[in-house]
């Protein structure tokens, strides 16, 4: 299978990730966790940034994060700990083995008595799209893992990300976090890779149709236009 990025780029980043939330960064998180409804899906969640305002959001019943890294993962589950006012939890897996559905990863842990068997009622993946090797296939396991009018945010960079300038300004806030240096040296490397998938906002749109979503809004308002952000129902 093509690999875009090693295993070793996502287990060598999670604390600096986690420690890290620039005010462009936590925007989007709070502007995506605002709309979750009921059980909330998250396909690529790394140390589970996002989680802290899903679960606070008072619409939302539980999380359920999805990735392939070992560290990103046992991060997470420990950053969810620190939150513990809802039912959450964090499978690994790579995305390409969520189907049929996710349930069957989903029993293995502590969720299926707060998850309905027809699928989540929102799903959401933030900068994970472009490190997917397969994301048509990718797009096709997250459809069926989804209920019939669940609502699904996808935001991914596109070829307008400036990532050096976002650099620059995440310095001025955070350059007392002594995690920040190795936050923006992976920032730099993982965007600097020729292999990732930025894809333009009509090209996109016209993926997650051909999957069978909906497109109800299409934006670049986030990361100064350099982020695609959609909303889709199943």
């Amino acid at each position: 299978m093509k690999t875009i990025y090693k295993k070793e780029v996502w287990d060598n980043y999670p604390q600096a990730f986690l420690a890290n939330n620039p005010a462009v960064m936590l925007e989007l998180n709070k502007a995506v966790a605002s709309l979750g409804k009921g059980n909330v899906a998250d396909y690529g969640c790394g140390a589970t940034k996002i989680a802290p305002f899903i679960l606070n959001n008072p619409d939302v019943i539980s999380y359920t994060g999805f990735d392939a890294s070992p560290e990103m993962v046992k991060l997470g589950r420990w950053h969810l700990a620190q939150f513990p006012e809802k039912p959450s939890e964090i499978i690994l897996a790579n995305l390409e083995q969520i189907t049929p559905s996710a349930y069957k990863l989903i029993k293995k842990g502590n969720m299926s008595k707060y998850i309905k068997q027809d699928g989540f009622d929102f799903g959401l993946s933030i900068n994970s799209y472009y490190a997917w090797p397969k994301p048509v296939l990718i797009l096709e396991n997250i459809y069926k893992s989804l209920k019939p009018g669940a609502r699904f945010v996808l935001v991914t960079p596109n070829l307008k990300l400036d990532m050096h300038a976002l650099a620059e300004e995440a310095k001025r806030e955070l350059v007392a976090n002594p995690y920040f240096e190795s936050f923006r040296d992976q920032n730099l490397a993982i965007s600097a890779n020729d292999k990732a998938n930025l894809i333009e906002m009509d090209d996109l749109i016209d993926q997650v149709r051909g999957v069978g979503f909906k497109v109800i809004e299409a934006n670049q308002q986030f990361y100064h236009k350099g982020l695609n952000f959609i909303l889709l129902m199943k």
